[in-house]
């Protein structure tokens, strides 16, 4: 039977003559908009007294494999794999063989996030811009965390306690790990043990 409905403004009976389905779902239902997701990894080093601020551990962050980490000494870029590796190591071999204690060894947590294709394209042109600046470290505004949480901020994910003193106010690795940890980006958190060498759960 053909439905009928008079136009409250017009008078005049309208008639269906046709129904379209322009969803899958109902139309009080919340619609599902996909997205391209891409995935950068942050990880937090354990502290160490090895340098200066390692004592409150340190903070980097992974794109596509290739690691961005702002050390005392120059904001530079490498492989991630074996950026962790030379990181969790318990020993190291000098050039004449002799295997000693590696100083630089120490556990890592990597926390592995999702974002959109532009808000990566946006941490990694910014990255690259730091690695060619190479401005002079600062423990509290140019640090290897306070970078990662910069950078991350430009997208729009907190890094920071929103309850520090001003944006000035230094990130410790510590922190950016607490506040990541609560992130509604977090896909997986992954734990690099020292003397860990890969594994079928590492993002390369």
């Amino acid at each position: 039977m053909t439905e009928k409905l008079v136009s409250p403004t017009t008078g005049k009976t309208l008639i269906r003559v046709g129904v379209r389905t322009t969803t899958l779902a109902r139309y009080d239902e919340p619609k599902l908009i996909p997205i391209q997701r891409e995935f950068i990894e942050v990880v937090v080093f354990d502290s160490k007294l090895i340098s200066r601020g390692s004592q409150w551990g340190h903070a980097a962050i992974e794109i596509d494999g290739t690691v961005y980490s702002r050390a005392p000494t120059s904001f530079f870029r490498s492989g991630y794999r074996k950026y962790l590796i030379d990181n969790t190591a318990p020993t190291r071999t000098l050039a004449n063989g002799e295997v000693v204690p590696h100083v630089r060894n120490r556990g890592a947590t990597g926390l592995l996030m999702w974002m959109s294709s532009r808000e990566k394209k946006l941490i990694q042109d910014e990255l690259e811009r730091r690695v060619a600046e190479n401005k002079k470290y600062s423990l509290f505004s140019n640090s290897c965390s306070t970078n990662v949480a910069d950078v991350l901020e430009l997208a729009g994910i907190m890094a920071r306690d929103p309850r520090a003193y001003g944006e000035f106010t230094p990130v410790t690795p510590a922190e950016l790990l607490s506040v990541l940890k609560k992130s509604n980006r977090l896909v997986e958190i992954r734990n690099y043990k020292k003397g860990w060498e890969g594994g079928a759960s590492a993002n390369w």
